[in-house]
């Protein structure tokens, strides 16, 4: 595999005036400038991934903890690994394993006692966070973007501490390559017959025979790469839909109506309510279409982020309510993103299936980029919302 997915180059992007709401395109480059900061910290990635797989060759857990929407984007994720575990109780931690801990801001004194107590139980603590964590045996996976803690910025530290945490997760499984192992990783279980390989593989401490060693840096990199490639071309084909879209919830709102935010997925759900939210935007559960009639009123707009197409009738029961609805989905082989009947479909440019390399000889592509691309597709509908609920053009 080769390193060409450390050649991209970003853009710096013009800021926002400090009185103007940012808009989806520049928050958009803001998300791709964090991407490409990544690529001088890789080495650093490789070396503490290393560390990891040793741990977990000689029979280490792999624990998630801190950030409820950090762990959950690692967890039970379409072409992220098997092997991942939320750690609930720390009398689970155990000397040998390592923990993944992300932060969207500076360490609490909670968060450093969890660590502290971690690492003197033997634990490898690694952090992924925008600010380093100075203590006795926690290492830092430094996420290169402000901390989340600015009230007057939109929050551009989760798409690019998701993007740390699958960059960090391909050079791991590269690192466990070359120790002779490759761990059972999911297919996503929407694509057909997704459900019952991951199954299987679930039963699999590593997968049968002996992989093709993957060089450092091959894999995070092209990783890496494709995913700002994603954002791309969400910016270059689908930003007259994110104005359109952020007019439309705007005029809902100007009209005593309201502006809802709806989502599936691992991380979506979790970004309403982080430091720099501006609050245009209500959030509507998700779960229950057909009790949408409780929430949703006639005039009101849904914003709604999802994965590949509306689970449910979403689109028709928004409509029989009287209700507009925005969909952001990547679409199916059967049904284009552009076809979902909503009043605007916006793609969401990643690819069927979740995952965007290929490791040498393994039955699937892994590594999602979907929550890099959803997190951001979020912000980018509040940032267009808050500007034309202002007046911006």
């Amino acid at each position: 595999m080769a390193c060409a997915g450390l050649l991209f180059t970003c853009m710096v992007g013009e800021p926002a005036e400090p009185d103007q709401p940012l808009s989806a395109a520049a928050y958009s480059q803001e998300v791709r400038d964090g991407l490409a900061a990544i690529v001088p910290l890789l080495p650093d990635y490789v070396d503490l991934a290393e560390d990891v797989a040793a741990r977990m060759v000689a029979g280490g857990t792999l624990w998630l903890a801190g950030d409820k929407g950090f762990v959950l984007e690692g967890l039970n994720r379409a072409g992220g690994l098997m092997a991942a575990k939320q750690l609930k109780d720390s009398a689970d931690l155990r000397a040998g394993d390592a923990m993944l801990y992300g932060l969207l801001r500076e360490a609490k004194p909670q968060d450093i006692e969890a660590l502290r107590n971690a690492a003197a139980a033997g634990v490898l603590c690694l952090v992924f966070g925008p600010v380093a964590v100075e203590s006795a045996n926690v290492h830092n996976v430094l996420v290169p973007t402000r901390p989340a803690d600015d009230p007057d910025r939109l929050p551009t530290i989760s798409p690019v501490q998701t993007a740390v945490l699958w960059t960090f997760s391909a050079e791991l499984v590269s690192a466990l390559t070359r120790l002779g192992k490759l761990p059972p990783m999911y297919q996503s279980v929407l694509v057909p017959g997704g459900r019952e390989r991951n199954a299987e593989h679930l039963k699999l401490t590593w997968e049968p025979g002996t992989p093709e060693p993957i060089q450092r840096l091959s894999l995070g990199g092209t990783w890496l790469a494709r995913v700002s490639n994603c954002l791309r071309r969400l910016r270059a084909s689908q930003m007259d839909k994110f104005v359109q879209a952020g007019r439309l919830a705007a005029e809902a709102i100007r009209s005593g109506q309201t502006a809802w935010y709806a989502s599936l997925g691992h991380l979506p759900p979790q970004l309403p309510g982080q430091t720099g939210d501006p609050g245009v935007l209500r959030t509507l559960t998700m779960r229950e279409p057909d009790k949408l009639a409780d929430q949703v009123k006639p005039g009101d707009v849904i914003l709604y982020v999802g994965c590949y197409e509306p689970i449910g009738p979403w689109v028709e029961q928004a409509h029989a309510l009287g209700a507009k609805i925005v969909t952001v989905v990547s679409g199916t082989p059967e049904r284009a993103a552009e076809d979902m009947g909503a009043d605007i479909n916006i793609n969401g440019c990643w690819p069927f299936g979740d995952a965007l390399v290929q490791v040498p000889g393994y039955d699937i592509s892994v590594l999602p980029p979907s929550g890099v691309i959803q997190s951001a597709a979020c912000w980018m509908l509040v940032a267009e919302t808050a500007r034309a609920a202002r007046g911006g053009e």
